[in-house]
């Protein structure tokens, strides 16, 4: 019924169900096709012209065959920086109440919470804050669609609906958190009170720019009983970003006695760029098959990179 082309097409969805662990309709979302029409399909039963649903296959497999021939990033590297920051997760947990770790963009906060809620997927939340997620409901909604807390209707019945479902030891983490309004994170902070007056914890752990810890640790009286909960607070900047960190994210240029490239690479870190830029940066010189130091200045001119 359909070509050797479609037929394995097919088998390259079923494959990558297996690989994901998913079901028909996540892996249709994946590709970008409703589960029905890729179960009808499957069986030989879809209504219209089946062409448009193989080509939507075709692009979303080819789309991935090319990025795999493109740079591919360590998934985490334990920097200086992104190392503290997972301490200070790791003890916020561990001790409860709140904390904040805040700094500079792309220095690596946000991989070490990603880190941290891989290696502890089961006491561990981290939720990404963005200004829609700024009212007190917003945000209780997503905290509740992430640990499965019933979606109750009214504010206070999802308050106590995702206190039900936490549990002691937990901790979750809000990246990009100076985002939150104080009366978002004094929400946040009843939490942590909560289980604090059942002998208990639970850790709220703040990850954002600079703004993040100047007002929550704030010395205004509305901020006064969020500063006074909060147990560790540290600031970090690109200006602490160690060439070893370089070197750790890109063990290939060590491998290959690069050390001209990882000075270079180094000093670019530590201008606005930071960490980020440097990935991108190397990431698009590697794609261009010259990642030596006159193709990493040559790739950094063309992207208006200041070097």
């Amino acid at each position: 019924m359909y070509t050797p082309e479609q037929q394995e097409l097919l088998a390259k969805v079923e494959q990558l169900k297996r690989e994901k662990g998913i079901s028909q309709n996540e892996v249709g979302k994946l590709i970008g096709i409703s589960g029905t029409a890729l179960s009808q399909i499957k069986n030989g039963k879809y209504p219209a012209d089946p062409q448009s649903i193989f080509e939507a296959i075709a692009n979303y497999f080819g789309v991935k065959e090319r990025a795999k021939l493109t740079y591919t990033e360590i998934d985490y590297a334990p920097t200086s920086i992104s190392s503290q920051v997972y301490d200070i997760i790791s003890v916020c947990q561990v001790k409860g109440g709140l904390a904040v770790a805040a700094g500079d963009a792309g220095i690596g906060k946000t991989k070490a919470a990603q880190k941290f809620v891989s290696d502890n997927p089961t006491n561990s939340v981290l939720i990404t804050v963005n200004p829609c997620l700024t009212s007190v409901k917003s945000l209780l909604k997503v905290i509740a669609d992430r640990i499965g807390a019933a979606p109750e209707r009214s504010r206070d019945e999802l308050w106590f609906a995702i206190a039900r479902k936490l549990s002691d030891g937990m901790v979750l983490i809000f990246d990009e958190a100076q985002h939150l309004t104080v009366k978002t994170i004094e929400v946040l902070r009843s939490f942590s009170d909560y289980f604090n007056d059942k002998g208990q914890t639970l850790g709220i752990c703040f990850v954002g720019n600079l703004d993040t810890v100047a007002r929550i640790g704030s010395k205004k009286a509305e901020f006064a009983q969020i500063a006074n909960r909060t147990k560790q607070k540290k600031i970090y900047t690109k200006a602490e970003i160690l060439r070893e960190d370089i070197i750790k994210l890109f063990p290939i240029l060590d491998a290959e006695h690069k050390d001209k490239e990882i000075d270079f690479l180094h000093r670019i870190a530590q201008t606005p760029q930071a960490i980020r830029g440097v990935i991108n940066l190397f990431s698009n010189a590697y794609d261009n098959e010259d990642y030596s130091y006159n193709g990493l200045v040559a790739m950094a001119k063309f992207m208006d990179i200041a070097v």
